[in-house]
């Protein structure tokens, strides 16, 4: 068995509802197991407050939360994924 944390990075259209929440699940969900990140090819520039009232509601920390373009991802120093997931 490993201790590997493997990283996953969700990509939707706007960043700003389905990839968030898919982040928050898998965060708190995996916690130990996986590291989630969100991003989005056309971000909205904000979070849907939808999208935070639901992962509140289970109780999952929404502090943090911003939408975020993917190329942030391509940079120097981006955490390298191991899962990429688009289309949610």
């Amino acid at each position: 068995m490993t201790d590997k944390v493997c990283n996953v990075l969700f990509i939707c259209t706007h960043n700003s509802a389905r990839s968030i929440i898919a982040e928050g699940l898998l965060n708190s969900m995996g916690r130990g197991n996986f590291r989630a990140y969100s991003a989005g090819s056309q971000p909205r520039g904000a979070v849907n407050a939808f999208a935070l009232k639901a992962l509140a509601t289970l109780r999952i920390p929404t502090d943090g939360f911003r939408s975020k373009d993917w190329a942030e991802f391509a940079r120097p120093g981006a955490p390298e994924m191991d899962f990429v997931l688009h289309g949610l």
